[in-house]
């Protein structure tokens, strides 16, 4: 229980990054960038919240098969792992207090309390509003999603601010836990005075080095938000206070205000006092109706993303649509008979298909299925679909489908798998090319 590190807490885009480097410029702490494998913040990730949850609930961990062991004892093993860890970093920069931040960890925050009662934790707000506008920006470069928020717009980054407030000041303000509150508004208009304050609470001497955090060399991972915005600056600057007041005014804004006005105001923050025209505010009272249409447009965008991406997969899809659209538009297609070109279109989108596609089949299925037995699948699927393209083409007007049209067909989809099969042996990893390349001879042969 001696272990008692520092825990940033705020909600992303509140000013958590420069309020780590700030405590980093003290003589005493070592304050890290984001850790999101200790509590599994980004997702799936294997993390130390993932281990200790294993050992504590799982029906083969400890708790539940070695008597003797409790909860309690898998916590303290967790605060071990990361002082242990961690020693080697503090020796090296001859520093004594561990500062950890990671914004998502709200979503965990009980955890968190269980495994590191003995912490200071700083909570650090800001207006949500310019929390919102301050996502938005970072758009499309950092953030894709809100995860269970879903779609990046001002509605919902303001519903998640006020949610993870509500709930950070629910689990960290009880009985028993060390915590300070410092507003960003307040770090940036007077920092000397803020940060005064925050090293009374941690038992450090404030020093003035502290404020010119520029000076000094601290962690900045490029797929951090806020470490790229923290590094630019050398200076603390207050234009981002009020940020949202000179954005354009949208109708999804007005519906946000109007509904998270009461929870800005019970967090501290003053009402935001618009007065839209009688025509903006019947269009936010509408904006729940078209909400959900806006959710479907942004997770299919999200599910289009990695085509966009990637030029070999869009053409393997535009192949498929190309396809399908020979198949069921009725007419003939430049004056060609209608069925006697499907082989080449199949061949063609097929070979598209197993060039964009097949590495990723490959390294996935790597270890556990051959090259051969991977590809034969993808045909299957690709059968699938042409199969059911033939079925369709028989409800067309002036179309008709038959089993030797499908047979045609499907021989022209595993020619293309056999002509794909050298191109993927090709993108293996070095230590399975051997391999690789002998199942793709025997596939070629």
């Amino acid at each position: 229980m001696d272990f008692a590190p520092i825990f940033i807490i705020g909600v992303p885009r509140s000013g958590t990054t420069l309020l780590r480097v700030l405590l980093d410029s003290h003589s005493e702490i070592a304050a890290l960038p984001e850790t999101p494998w200790l509590l599994g913040a980004y997702g799936p990730d294997p993390s130390l919240r993932g281990v200790l949850n294993g050992l504590i609930e799982g029906p083969y961990g400890t708790v539940r098969n070695i008597a003797g062991v409790a909860p309690d004892h898998v916590f303290a093993g967790g605060r071990a792992l990361l002082e242990t860890m961690f020693a080697p970093v503090l020796t090296a920069r001859n520093k004594s207090r561990l500062a950890f931040k990671t914004p998502a960890d709200i979503r965990h925050l009980d955890f968190l309390l269980k495994l590191m009662p003995n912490a200071f934790y700083i909570h650090i707000t800001r207006d949500g509003r310019d929390v919102a506008m301050s996502q938005i920006a970072k758009k499309g470069s950092f953030f894709s999603d809100l995860k269970e928020y879903r779609r990046i717009g001002f509605a919902n980054l303001l519903k998640r601010w006020a949610e993870w407030e509500l709930r950070i000041r629910t689990l960290l303000y009880r009985d028993g836990i060390k915590v300070v509150h410092v507003k960003y508004e307040d770090l940036i208009a007077d920092p000397a005075r803020e940060l005064q304050r925050i090293s009374a609470f941690l038992g450090v001497t404030f020093e003035p080095a502290m404020l010119d955090y520029a000076a000094r060399k601290h962690d900045y991972p490029s797929w951090e938000a806020g470490s790229t915005d923290v590094s630019r600056n050398e200076r603390i600057s207050g234009d981002a206070a009020g940020k949202w007041r000179r954005a354009k005014m949208t109708t999804e804004m007005v519906h946000a205000l109007g509904k998270y006005d009461r929870d800005l105001i019970a967090f501290g923050y003053p009402a935001s006092a618009i007065a839209p025209a009688p025509a903006r505010r019947i269009l936010a009272d509408l904006f729940p109706l078209v909400s959900p249409v806006l959710e479907a447009a942004a997770q299919l965008k999200l599910a289009l993303r990695p085509l966009s991406k990637n030029r070999a997969r869009l053409a393997a899809c535009a192949g498929l649509v190309l396809l399908a659209t020979q198949f069921l538009v009725p007419g003939p297609w430049a004056d060609l008979e209608r069925d006697s070109y499907q082989p080449i279109l199949c061949f063609a989108a097929a070979l598209a298909f197993a060039i964009a596609f097949g590495p990723v089949l490959f390294r996935r299925a790597a270890g556990s299925q051959p090259l051969a037995e991977t590809f034969f699948k993808a045909s299957v699927y690709l059968g699938i679909v042409i199969g059911s393209l033939e079925a369709a083409q028989n409800l067309i007007p002036d179309r008709h489908a038959s089993v030797i049209d499908f047979l045609f067909n499907m021989s022209a989809v595993v020619f293309a798998m056999l002509v794909a099969a050298p191109f993927t042996a090709r993108s293996a990893s070095p230590a399975q090319q051997g391999r690789a390349g002998t199942q793709a001879n025997a596939l070629t042969v």
